[in-house]
């Protein structure tokens, strides 16, 4: 019966939500964080490649994020063939190839950069600070706080976790959105969502947070309209109201996300 109340919350919250209006204070870039739903398509080489990643990411910059998350699998987008048919030095190439890029984007735009490689039903994660350079680890410090990918072991000071997403068609709704909102609840911290959509892909990407710091307590700041068209997210991220809603929660009870 809880199970059945969760989600009938979950929905009655989530419907014209889409964006939460947020009155936040506007305290600089360095707290305007960015999420890419990338638009699938056969790209024809590696340049096309590098000029669509480069438009998502001025288009992002240009609302203000200085750190952009984009989905996983986007390896995948150079592969010339399924999988299961290429070689490992072609599979490998295409990481290699993405990765440059990525850094490339990075170091022009002096932006932040997550992503991650689909590999053989693997997630290889990768953060490239806005130096263009990869930076190793599994938590990062960034402007001030401190990052992590959401299947990492997550320490209790990190304030923003990060779920670069990749999911086929036939998946049911609750499980083509969702996993990052669930994680705000349970660990009181930001996520962030990102999906590969259109052709066989689809998802619906999002950036969310605890439903205490949310004004119509939804728990999402910003979320796509469409599980299959590219869309930009971007939205300020106020760590000193993270704080505060820290100072207050109670791990242990999900009542506050109850039908009651």
């Amino acid at each position: 019966m809880k199970f059945f109340n969760f989600f009938n919350f979950f929905i009655k919250r989530k419907v014209n939500s889409f964006v939460d209006n947020q009155s936040f204070q506007d305290t600089g870039f360095s707290s305007y964080f960015g999420v890419i739903q990338f638009q699938h398509q056969n790209f024809r080489n590696w340049k096309e490649f590098h000029a669509k990643v480069l438009s998502n990411v001025k288009s992002a910059k240009g609302q203000g994020a200085k750190f952009i998350l984009f989905p996983a699998g986007m390896n995948i987008e150079l592969y010339t063939n399924d999988e299961v048919s290429l070689s490992d030095s072609q599979i490998s190439k295409a990481a290699e190839e993405v990765l440059k890029i990525f850094c490339a984007v990075a170091s022009a735009e002096n932006v932040y950069i997550a992503y991650a490689d689909f590999v053989k039903g693997q997630k290889i994660f990768h953060m490239i600070g806005n130096t263009g350079k990869e930076i190793k680890g599994k938590t990062f410090e960034i402007y001030g706080s401190l990052v992590s990918f959401m299947d990492e072991d997550i320490t209790e000071d990190v304030k923003v976790v990060l779920n670069p997403s990749l999911l086929k068609k036939w998946t049911g709704d609750y499980e083509s959105f969702g996993h990052a909102w669930l994680f705000s609840q349970q660990r009181y911290v930001y996520s962030l969502e990102s999906y590969i959509v259109g052709d066989h892909f689809t998802g619906q990407s999002g950036i969310y947070s605890p439903i205490e710091a949310t004004e119509s307590m939804s728990g999402i700041i910003k979320q796509a309209q469409s599980k299959i068209l590219e869309e930009i997210l971007v939205a300020h991220l106020d760590f000193n109201l993270i704080d505060e809603v820290r100072k207050k929660k109670d791990l242990k009870s999900y009542a506050r996300l109850l039908n009651k």
